[in-house]
């Protein structure tokens, strides 16, 4: 099936989600092909860094350190706010059922259905944006953030759920890193928002409802999203250039894959180092600690 090659089928796992039967495959594959794949740079070079902002008015800004924009999804799909009242309409019909009966198992696998579809919208989503960066840009820096902490904001945690920011960043890390690229993590403390990508003035803390940067020490005035992206890839110029050492490893932590507060692989989906074997590329996502299966991040002062 895979022919001339190309990878070995090890195990094959069928499964039935939301009356649909599915083949999940573990396959040993070669490299992907070098034509697809991001060319070597020279040694000591720190340009072509692209920051990348998440949010939720615009799902994903990138911007060059130089300023040019390059990606803005400006309306991302909200796949499971759009589908709510369908959802409570059917969560109603299962809940008016008899339990055990015919009629309800009807009703529970209708609504297994309405959330299947929501998935794979958000996924044919994120999967189409992932794949414009890592195949243009061979180096981005995206936030580190504290997405746990985050969902604990009744008003927001139902979008950013939606939004999938934990999914995007997994995404992003392994496609990378297949195509040899780099993916580094700013630290959570990094103020990109509230500091003036011109003169690096930091600013008051902006609320959500303010769109727009403005500096109080030159006057410079630009989309939020497009300073806090600049910041980042100014970031990824400057993490590069200070002489870094080979030893230093990102945290460690003893705790099982599906443990910890870093974004993990969820149900159906795998991850790069499953196989126990990762990917020989010289490149991949920053800092990843093959022994954990996760990106690691750089350590930043507390502003």
């Amino acid at each position: 099936m895979l022919g001339s090659g190309r990878g070995r089928v090890l195990s094959a796992t069928v499964s039935l989600r939301a009356g649909r039967w599915v083949v999940g495959l573990t396959v040993e594959a070669a490299d992907l092909h070098p034509a697809v794949c991001h060319p070597p740079r020279l040694e000591g070079d720190t340009s072509g860094w692209v920051g990348v902002d998440r949010g939720l008015h615009a799902f994903v800004v990138a911007v060059t350190a130089d300023g040019d924009q390059v990606v803005r999804e400006q309306d991302p799909p909200k796949p499971l706010f759009r589908a709510g009242g369908r959802l409570r309409r059917l969560q109603r019909a299962v809940s008016r059922k008899q339990r055990g009966s015919g009629h309800r198992r009807a009703a529970v696998a209708r609504l297994g259905r309405a959330h299947a579809h929501v998935r794979s919208v958000r996924q044919q989503y994120l999967h189409r944006v992932a794949n414009t960066l890592v195949k243009t840009h061979d180096r981005l820096v995206l936030e580190d953030l504290h997405i746990r902490g985050m969902l604990r904001n009744r008003r927001l945690a139902a979008a950013i759920s939606d939004a999938a920011w934990a999914q995007f960043d997994r995404i992003v890390c392994y496609k990378q890193q297949w195509r040899g690229g780099l993916v580094e993590h700013a630290g959570r403390w990094y103020p990109s928002t509230r500091t003036c990508s011109r003169c690096a003035t930091l600013g008051p803390v902006l609320p959500l409802s303010q769109r727009m940067f403005s500096c109080d020490g030159c006057g410079y005035q630009a989309d939020r999203d497009h300073n806090a992206a600049m910041n980042l890839a100014v970031w990824g110029e400057q993490y590069h250039t200070q002489t870094r050492d080979p030893e230093v490893r990102g945290p460690v932590i003893n705790a099982s894959r599906g443990a910890g507060s870093d974004p993990h692989p969820g149900v159906g989906e795998t991850d790069p180092n499953d196989g126990g074997t990762p990917p020989p590329h010289p490149g991949g996502c920053g800092g990843r600690d093959v022994r954990e299966g996760r990106c690691r991040t750089s350590q930043q002062t507390r502003l």
